[in-house]
């Protein structure tokens, strides 16, 4: 029962107490007044409810996952209150991010609405106004919800245009690519890095700067033959990554090949991930190299110094620092396309145009003979071979369990996608 209609109960009551105490005149006028007064009190209340009716609720949508403390802050300090202030003048949708139903309407939300940060709790009103995070909703909430009740008052105001959410198979997919896409960039210079700093290719860097002190090849010989082996490295290995690049898009070209690949890339990934962390684990224990699985095999690891020291021997140091550098990629890239490879079915997937993968093929390579160059200029300027083998120990676990990080990451994106 509604609060006026309590008052028009209560004057009737008055009314009628009035009347048992006057005469058969008085109690008839007075009878006639409190009903009076008592029809047109109920009619009053029937035409501020049915106002009320008419207004159309300022639409809350409410994004939240259960048990995160800013979640819980916004639940007991901002909905309570809320309730108290606008009770009647708004309908608050649900959305909880614990169900996977409601992940692509974040996602349309995010892309209509330049929504960056992903912040655990959000509130967007009336399609259009962001509030996001617990500060923003707690600071500009209410003042947001007041401006819309009156806005919503105006007989001129048109009610907005709802967020479209992708309902079918394919545009969740698309909706999900295009906000995972984002995320290529910083995806790409990660794992060119990561790639660079591999154990494979480290020990085999390690091995060539000893060779090349041993050679006593110093000064500019040593810049101009380093440049050449890192211009062969980078040239190798990105012919290497467009014959990759071009055979994934061939495959993912096909339904049936594209959902078969990205299986198999995505068991590959759990596997690459648990060995890396296995690895991390081991060499940590041990300290000894022949506990990390992913590594080059020893028969492999022979065969490139044997190609270092023959290179090295050739009349024109720089054309067989060239070769050694061709050579050794190629060899070394059975264990650093642990990286390459998967990094390029990501890239594939995020739908970008052929020149936008062409260019992050170009950054990766990019990435990946940056700590070969840096290792170049410190030796130039006197790093010792020694200081270089203890930091290439040391290197294997951070970079195992890096690796590994990245390979779960890799996993998540492209089971999303």
């Amino acid at each position: 029962m509604s609060s006026l209609w309590k008052s028009n109960l209560a004057s009737f009551a008055t009314f009628s107490a009035c009347s048992r105490r006057s005469g058969r005149v008085g109690r008839c006028s007075n009878l006639i007044c409190s009903l009076s007064v008592l029809l047109v009190l109920t009619f009053a209340d029937n035409a501020s409810a049915q106002d009320k009716a008419e207004i159309h609720p300022v639409v809350i949508d409410y994004f939240f996952e259960h048990g995160c403390p800013d979640c819980e802050r916004v639940k007991v300090q901002v909905l309570a209150e809320l309730k108290t202030r606008f009770d009647g003048f708004y309908l608050l949708k649900d959305h909880d991010l614990s169900s996977s139903t409601n992940i692509p309407i974040l996602i349309a939300y995010q892309e209509k609405l330049n929504i960056t940060n992903n912040e655990p709790v959000c509130m967007v009103i009336d399609y259009r106004y962001v509030h996001n995070g617990f500060n923003a909703i707690k600071e500009g909430l209410f003042s947001c919800v007041n401006e819309r009740v009156s806005e919503h008052l105006d007989p001129s105001w048109k009610p907005p245009e709802p967020i479209l959410i992708p309902t079918t198979r394919e545009g969740i997919g698309e909706a999900a690519e295009s906000r995972l896409s984002r995320f290529t960039l910083p995806m790409v210079v990660g794992a060119g890095l990561l790639d660079g700093i591999n154990p494979c290719a480290i020990s085999t860097l390690v091995f060539f700067m000893s060779m090349l002190a041993v050679s006593k090849i110093r000064g500019w010989r040593l810049l101009t033959t380093g440049a050449c082996f890192c211009l062969a490295s980078f040239a190798t290995y990105i012919t290497l990554g467009f014959g990759v690049l071009h055979g994934l898009k061939l495959l993912h070209a096909y339904k049936f090949t594209q959902f078969g690949l990205d299986l198999v890339m995505m068991v590959v990934l759990a596997v690459f991930a648990f060995l890396s962390f296995r690895d991390a684990y081991r060499f940590r224990a041990t300290g000894r190299a022949d506990s990390v699985t992913l590594q080059l095999s020893a028969a492999m690891k022979a065969r490139i110094h044997k190609i270092m020291r023959q290179g090295l021997h050739v009349r024109v140091v720089i054309l067989g620092a060239f070769g050694i550098g061709m050579a050794v990629t190629v060899l070394e890239s059975v264990c650093t396309g642990q990286m390459y490879i998967p990094t390029m079915v990501a890239v594939i997937k995020t739908g970008h145009s052929a020149t936008r993968a062409w260019s992050y093929l170009f950054l990766y390579n990019l990435m990946f003979i940056l700590p070969l160059v840096i290792v170049l200029i410190l030796t130039y300027f006197g790093l010792k071979t020694e200081t270089l083998l203890d930091w290439s120990r040391k290197n294997v676990v951070i970079s195992k369990s890096l690796m590994g990080v990245f390979f779960m990451g890799l996993l998540v994106l492209i089971g999303l996608m």
